[in-house]
């Protein structure tokens, strides 16, 4: 039944808009569709013609209102569903279909901001693509926003600066460029700094601009993506902020990150730009490219990406990576000048299928070697040269390897008897003589004029007479006597009790650093230790550092466990996302911490590695057989038995010492004890 309305309203010029209502939403009070009424337009003549429009065609308010010709009746109904209408219906968007704010009519029909762009869009005459005109040129044909905002002819002086910029805003003084355009200090809700801002429209609350380019791990929901609200410790992402769909708006490429504008995401533009860069003059683009475009395509940080392309070196690498033709493959890619940048790509390609993995140790040693011997002066020399370095070097390498990877020490070795054994050839050659000639004489006046590859070239004047190179010559061995340097064992408890119960420190560090303390580890072992290292048993974490597991003692187990469940995930200082079993993983895909970089970070904490690790064997070693701690801590016999027999000798008499002991139960190996 129609509800009672005044008879004075009736006789108001919107008398028969309130009869209409009053049958539509019989809820509604008459003074609230005044209100929204007077809300709609504020002028009795356009209250009159409002009301006309919607008597007229009462199909407006209940989903039809794309068609009003005036827009205060889309306002009038926004009004209404506000103050909770529920016959009465906000309209959607007659091209797309989304509940969206319409504008100006286009063919009779009123369309949302995005299909309006594109009714009105049109090739651009200066980029070629289609987009709304804001301007025309000399000719007359359509200029894109974008474009004229580069033109310097829309460029004006800015009065804060000085610059000729794009204008931003009018002040009172006059134009002002992007940079200097007036803008509040507000405190950011996210950050807690002041700074240039503004609110945002998905909190209410302010943002400062540093923020609102910042990417995280969404505390809520664990996806990556741009920072909406939360804070730096819980950052939230948009559908943990506002999971109705309605509120945010879509990329205007993808259609599928949510954002509070059309622009185009993150995401998207680095696609574009990685098809910018990837694509040669032909239009075309390397199968392997591809495979690396569509890598960076999951990643769940596409701003670091984009930073990373920000580079321009890294730009001009990969354009040359993409001009390798037909193929791309190590080799096309040795032949450009080496980079990090080159190197990096490399990694990743390997990474994402588009090259078979190798060892790149292995191979930039084997050019450095061609290379070294192609400049000696004589065939002869460049001959035994190439057996030294080849057959003698390189092949024992390769045998030691079985397939892991180089370590930088053994190929930093290699150069250095190559290059030292290079050195005395070339000394030979100046003097007039030759490898096959030297005397003694020659080799002691080489050898007591004491520079840096004399000493790194005995091994090499010991091969060539065992291999008839060179006469009957004696060159001096280098025997070890013992480590270097202090060694402290107060030192080491203190920064072993520093590790294992201070939290301020990364785990990776303190791992990296008890297993240097308590199993005198070195760095290029620790940095290739893996997940499939970490064992299990009977409620105890072991770990494969030699033949056999050792038991971890807590927190140390506790910390390992730790380490390898953090690995399990994509390491966030990796560029794409590749499943990491390494317990240290570098930046780069697929790549363990490197030896230096490890070493680094214990260097900030005041670790020194290699006193430590000396102090920590040299213990060991007097109170654990040699057999024994090689198997446990995965060193040579020999040289277990070489550091044995500094503190204590030998073990001749170990079995004595053991049936001597008292029946007691035997206290734990001490590279299980920790302090308390």
């Amino acid at each position: 039944m129609t509800k009672r309305i005044d008879r004075s309203l009736l006789a108001q010029q919107v008398g028969p808009l309130l009869v209409l209502l009053a049958e539509l939403e019989p809820a509604l009070e008459t003074e609230t569709v005044l209100a929204a009424v007077r809300e709609a337009v504020a002028l009795p003549a356009g209250q009159r013609r409002i009301a006309e429009e919607v008597v007229g065609r009462p199909d407006l308010l209940t989903g039809q209102a794309a068609a009003a010709t005036l827009p205060g009746v889309l306002r009038l109904v926004d009004a209404l569903v506000r103050a909770g209408a529920t016959t009465v219906v906000a309209p959607l968007c007659p091209r797309c279909g989304k509940q969206r704010p319409l504008g100006r009519p286009f063919d009779g029909l009123r369309l949302c901001d995005g299909c309006t762009r594109k009714a009105v869009a049109m090739t651009c005459g200066r980029c070629g693509k289609l987009r709304p005109p804001a301007r025309r040129n000399d000719n007359g044909h359509p200029i894109c926003q974008a474009c004229w905002w580069r033109d310097p002819r829309s460029w004006k002086a800015c009065t804060s600066c000085g610059d000729q910029r794009r204008v931003a805003a009018m002040t009172e003084t006059g134009p002002v460029c992007t940079r200097c355009r007036p803008r509040p200090e507000l405190v950011c809700g996210i950050c807690g700094r002041t700074g240039r801002g503004s609110i945002s429209r998905a909190t209410g609350q302010p943002m400062c601009d540093r923020c609102r380019e910042r990417w995280a791990v969404c505390s809520r929901c664990g996806a990556g993506a741009s920072v909406k609200g939360g804070t730096l410790d819980a950052p939230l992402c948009a559908r943990c902020i506002n999971p109705d769909p309605a509120f945010w708006t879509r990329c205007g490429v993808c259609g599928i990150t949510w954002q509070l504008t059309t622009t185009e995401c993150a995401r998207c533009s680095l696609d574009r730009r990685l098809r910018q860069i990837l694509t040669v003059a032909d239009g075309t683009t390397a199968t392997q490219l591809d495979r690396l475009r569509q890598a960076f395509a999951q990643v769940d940080r596409p701003d670091h990406a984009l930073d990373w392309l920000h580079n321009p070196g890294v730009r001009d690498t990969l354009h040359t990576v993409a001009l390798t033709r037909p193929t791309i493959t190590h080799q096309a890619l040795d032949a450009i000048p080496p980079s990090g940048a080159l190197a990096h790509i490399r990694s990743i390609l390997v990474v994402a299928g588009a090259l078979p993995p190798r060892d790149e140790r292995l191979a930039a040693l084997e050019p450095w070697i061609t290379k070294t011997i192609a400049a000696r002066e004589t065939l002869e020399h460049q001959r035994v040269l190439h057996s030294y370095a080849v057959w003698h070097h390189l092949r024992r390498l390769r045998g030691r390897l079985d397939g892991q990877p180089a370590s930088h020490q053994q190929v930093t070795n290699i150069r250095r008897h190559v290059a030292g054994a290079a050195a005395f050839l070339d000394w030979l050659h100046t003097r007039g003589s030759a490898l096959a000639t030297c005397t003694q004489a020659d080799l002691d006046q080489w050898l007591a004029s004491k520079p840096a590859p004399a000493t790194r070239s005995t091994n090499f004047v010991r091969w060539a007479t065992t291999h008839h190179h060179a006469p009957r010559l004696t060159a001096p061995a280098t025997r070890w006597t013992g480590p270097a340097g202090p060694l402290d064992q107060d030192r080491r408890w203190a920064d072993t009790r520093r590790l294992l119960h201070d939290d301020t420190y990364p785990t990776t560090d303190r791992v990296a650093g008890l297993l240097i303390l308590l199993y005198a580890q070195k760095l290029n072992v620790i940095s290739t230790l893996t997940t499939h290292h970490v064992q299990h048993a009977d409620g105890q974490t072991l770990l494969t550092l030699g033949s056999r597991p050792v038991v971890l003692p807590a927190p140390l187990d506790r910390l390992v466990n730790e380490l390898a469940d953090a690995t399990s995930q994509t390491p966030g200082g990796s560029l794409i996302n590749t499943p990491s079993t390494w317990l240290f993983p570098g930046r780069w895909p697929a790549r363990p911490l490197t030896e230096g970089a490890l070493a680094r970070r214990l260097h900030a904490h005041g670790l020194q590695p290699r006193q430590g690790r000396n102090t920590a064997l040299f213990m060991l070693a007097a109170e654990v057989p040699a057999a024994i701690l090689a198997k446990m801590l995965g060193i040579h016999i020999k040289a277990a038995i070489q550091w044995q027999q500094l503190p204590n000798g030998d073990w001749t008499s170990y079995a004595a010492e053991v049936s001597a002991r008292s029946s007691s139960p035997a206290s734990p190996a001490s590279n299980n004890r920790t302090p308390q």
